[in-house]
């Protein structure tokens, strides 16, 4: 039975104490999680081992999971631990490497690996829609996990009204802009990437060695958080002209849409709904609604990193005539030096909670993140 009472939690920070009250209720009633999973791989070797190949096909579903969702205010509670239903997850992992070149004094040593998992909630906790992450609801969006066989990895989130075969939107005359659909339980994107993939190359020529690492993703959502802000503020580039909005919208004559083109300019006025409205006004309110659509902030992101490059030399020839010092190597090294995406924010690796929080995570929002730090680093081991 769920105790409705908060209980103190009492902590002492040096020559004070304070008192706090837990946000999660304990469960005496919790099971432990249930996990099946199925794999069906081969591992095959060819040319006396100089191309290889390891695939694997898996499939796993855990049953009772343990989640947190919120609770009513009157439980004196914020989450309550609980049994809430199942998770899948199923898809592959390549691994393909080989050895192109392999000569006394060259070598090229290539790897790649490929995955690609679809994740999805199964039965949730009854009355439950959309299990939303408490901490990654960023701007016009939220991340959550959409129960019966949804996104694992959902966004949900307010839309325009679309104008079925059209391509377009309706126009709301009662506010004289594009209409919204007033909710935000819209699942309006998924954050989870069809495909990951990585390409390791490593030269290696006498005593030199250059090795580089090739990050990719393809697909996946990402909703641009910071973007979001700076449209809402008044500092995108969007909003750059402040005297003059104009868009087209759709308006049903019977059984089609008939398309119109909108436009509010600075120091007219505007009938809308019989009443009188400033052109300032109706500019105003044009971002405002254009910021509550989450699609004119999410990208289906696809990227190419250049995670690292090395250049190292072995001095080992060089110390053949002496005993002290049995082996000396000194490299260079460079981090995230090139990125290659159709993502226009920061940076498409960002979350917005970091990696820590629980759910189904804030991968896939940006909301004013820091972008990966491009770094040189140079370094020289000896060994005695």
């Amino acid at each position: 039975m769920l105790a409705t009472l908060m209980r103190p939690v009492a902590t002492v920070n040096q020559n004070f104490r304070t008192v706090g009250v837990e946000w999660t209720a304990g469960n005496p009633n919790l099971k432990p999680e249930i996990q099946t999973a199925y794999e069906l791989g081969a591992e095959l070797k060819f040319f006396n081992g100089r191309l290889g190949l390891d695939y694997t096909y898996y499939y796993s579903e855990t049953k009772d999971q343990i989640c947190a969702p919120r609770l009513g205010q009157s439980t004196g509670y914020i989450f309550l631990n609980l049994n809430g239903g199942s998770v899948i997850n199923k898809g592959m992992e390549l691994s393909i490497t080989g050895k192109p070149i392999f000569t006394k004094d060259f070598q090229w040593e290539a790897t790649l690996n490929l995955s690609g998992n679809r994740g999805t909630l199964g039965d949730f906790v009854d009355g439950v829609d959309v299990f939303y992450v408490t901490d990654a609801q960023q701007g016009g969006v939220k991340a959550g996990s959409i129960p019966n066989g949804g996104y694992f990895l959902g966004l949900t989130g307010n839309k325009y009204v679309e104008a079925a075969g059209t391509g377009g939107y309706e126009y709301n005359p009662a506010t004289g802009l594009i209409k919204d659909t007033q909710v935000e339980t819209n699942i309006v994107g998924n954050r989870e990437p069809k495909l990951i993939g990585g390409l390791n190359n490593s030269f290696t020529y006498k005593d030199w060695n250059l090795s580089f690492l090739l990050d990719m993703r393809l697909g996946g959502d990402i909703y641009n958080g910071t973007e979001y802000m700076l449209t809402t503020k008044g500092m995108s580039m969007r909003t750059l002209n402040r005297d003059k909005v104009e868009f087209v919208a759709y308006t049903k004559n019977g059984d089609t849409y008939e398309p119109q083109t909108y436009t509010y300019e600075k120091g007219q006025m505007y009938t809308v709904n019989k009443a009188q409205k400033s052109g300032e006004y109706m500019i105003q309110q044009y971002w405002d609604q254009y910021a509550k659509n989450a699609y004119n902030f999410i990208t289906e992101v696809n990227w190419i990193r250049l995670r690292n490059v090395s250049l190292s030399y072995n001095f080992g020839r060089l110390l053949k005539k002496q005993n002290v010092i049995k082996g000396l190597t000194a490299n260079i090294t460079g981090n995230n030096l090139l990125l290659i995406t159709n993502y226009k924010g920061m940076d498409p690796e960002t979350a917005s909670s970091g990696s820590g929080t629980g759910g189904s995570g804030s991968v896939g929002i940006d909301y004013c993140g820091v972008p990966a730090q491009a770094s040189m680093s140079f370094g020289v081991n000896i060994t005695f």
